[in-house]
């Protein structure tokens, strides 16, 4: 395959070329999602949000059903907000991203996109089949040449912006 393919990601543009397609295999931790600290006030505009939408849920429309399933809805929130993420084992080599010991070879995935939050940047694979959800990777501003050049020498690169799930939640802070 032609290297100056502009699908392909090429972080050096003009080096040389002689060098080896892929690195070899690589591996790191970190966390599985970006951890935000809710203080007091967050989880009280929660509930006040949540017991409102239930109130007038069941005030407009008499639906009970509906205002239990807000007042579940505002309770899996706040249990996730306060969920402590987990370190997680990354590696990657040439065909496949491993994930705590699970593989995703990359003939499932189309593409793979780099998303920055804070800190932390994730490197996530957009899957070729329609219901399956993409795959993240976090990884510390240090390791993304590497991370990129490993999984950009097997997937075409794609510049996608946030899906409306992920805009949603960092605007909450979740």
């Amino acid at each position: 395959m032609n290297q100056q393919d502009t699908n392909f990601y090429h972080p050096d543009e003009g080096a040389d070329t002689s060098s080896p397609a892929a690195p070899a295999g690589f591996s790191w931790e970190a966390p599985e999602f970006i951890e935000h600290y809710h203080p007091a006030s967050w989880y009280a505009a929660l509930i006040v949000v949540t017991v409102i939408l239930a109130l007038l849920t069941l005030l407009l429309s008499r639906d009970y059903f509906a205002t239990v399933i807000i007042l579940i809805i505002g309770i899996i929130i706040w249990v996730f907000a306060g969920h402590k993420p987990a370190t997680v084992k990354y590696e990657l080599n040439h065909s496949e991203l491993s994930i705590n010991g699970k593989s995703y070879p990359y003939s499932a995935y189309k593409s793979f996109t780099i998303l920055h939050e804070g800190e932390f940047s994730s490197i996530n694979l957009m899957p070729l089949k329609r219901l399956m959800p993409p795959i993240s990777a976090y990884y510390a501003p240090g390791d993304e040449e590497k991370i990129v050049d490993t999984i950009g020498a097997a997937l075409p690169y794609e510049d996608r912006p946030m899906d409306s799930i992920d805009r949603l939640a960092r605007r909450l802070r979740l």
